[in-house]
């Protein structure tokens, strides 16, 4: 028979699909259970129960691949799953392999002869099922096919796409900047003179905030290095997702970022922000779901570093039977404006070549007026 069913998108759909099909397999559709919960420990068992007429726990390993043309198990990884096996309490009767990865009879092999060595030193046994055998099982196994075909698997798929402005599947930011050169030249000062010339010199601000979400007591100055943009949620599969959120973290190329629900957290809710860890945290108004073709966005204001060429952020959904991971990049453009000093200096050597230095460009309103 044409083996015509897909592989499920995700891990997490893979390990739903293990836990449905073994619990059809093992007459056990409601004693059998997945293995705590993401991010704890599991002693290489995602799956367990007791098939029926057994006495002694089965336990699963579900080994999903993201890259299923080309991704095989690897001997190193097949052991290193045993080993770690073996810690889990009680102690398995059998120790079942459930991977994504096609048929490798090298692997095969391999797992034949860890089985032999496993028993002849008192451990469980062990059984591998490529996606090829997982297909025979689906197909012998009436409940699961049905589920599998009309559920997760090729109908009412999830996908999520993060877009920009207007739906834009890319942006280019262009931050103004100040660009400081100092230039030297000789003059006949004394020391002294140099000295108190520079002790009288006014520092400007290192760091202002954007004048937009400053109270009028605050400050008059406005740092215009602040770039705006909107980060759109899409929900383009074709199914609703439920019970979800959003998270973004700029992992490079940001200094601070900050939304509306920063300063007025009653008006905008649904959003929240960690400056520490540059993270932006989205949760819809009432929990309401994100239907088909349909989307959400928010506000977005960064603060670009001043040396760097782009924006490298990661962002994960999290829904209920889905989840994704992706990243995301923006090139910057920024656009400058230049300042000349003079320093003066009384000594040949000390006339040195331009130094130049970018920081953000503040604007006093003040002196606007």
């Amino acid at each position: 028979m044409k083996k015509t069913i897909g592989k499920p998108e995700n891990w997490q759909d893979f390990e739903t699909l293990c836990k449905k099909l073994w619990g059809e397999i093992w007459e056990i559709p409601n004693k059998i259970k997945k293995n705590g919960r993401l991010g704890q420990e599991q002693a290489g068992v995602d799956i367990y129960g007791k098939p029926k007429g057994e006495n002694s726990y089965w336990g699963i390993q579900c080994k999903g691949k993201d890259d299923y043309s080309n991704a095989v198990l690897t001997e190193k990884e097949i052991t290193k799953e045993i080993e770690k096996a073996k810690e889990f309490q009680p102690k398995l009767e059998v120790f079942i392999i459930a991977t994504t990865s096609n048929k490798d009879a090298k692997i095969e092999q391999f797992i034949r002869l860890k089985d032999i060595e496993n028993q002849q030193s008192g451990s469980f046994e062990i059984l591998l099922f490529c996606w090829q055998d997982i297909v025979d099982l689906i197909e012998e196994n009436g409940d699961t096919l049905n589920w599998y075909l009309n559920d997760i698997g090729q109908k009412g798929k999830f996908e999520f796409k993060v877009s920009f402005n207007n739906l834009q599947d890319s942006l280019t930011l262009e931050p103004l900047f100040e660009k400081e050169i100092t230039r030297f030249r000789l003059t006949d000062k004394s020391d002294i003179d140099l000295i108190q010339k520079y002790l009288t010199k006014s520092i400007s601000p290192f760091y202002l905030t954007r004048k937009d979400v400053l109270f009028p007591f605050n400050t008059n100055k406005t740092n215009k290095s602040w770039c705006d943009f909107e980060i759109v949620m899409e929900n383009i599969g074709s199914k609703v997702l439920e019970d979800w959120k959003f998270e973004v973290i700029f992992v490079k190329g940001v200094r601070k970022i900050y939304n509306d629900s920063d300063f007025f957290p009653i008006l905008s809710n649904t959003t929240s922000v960690d400056n520490d860890n540059r993270q932006i945290n989205y949760r819809p108004l009432k929990n309401a779901p994100l239907i088909q073709k349909d989307n959400r966005h928010f506000k977005v204001s960064i603060l670009p570093d001043h040396n760097t060429s782009k924006i490298i952020a990661n962002w994960e959904i999290l829904a209920r039977d889905f989840n994704r991971r992706g990243t995301f990049e923006i090139p910057l453009e920024p656009k400058f404006i230049e300042k000349v000093i003079y320093e003066e200096v009384n000594k040949q050597v000390e006339l040195l070549e331009d130094k130049i230095r970018i920081s953000d460009y503040i604007v006093d309103e003040n002196k606007k007026k």
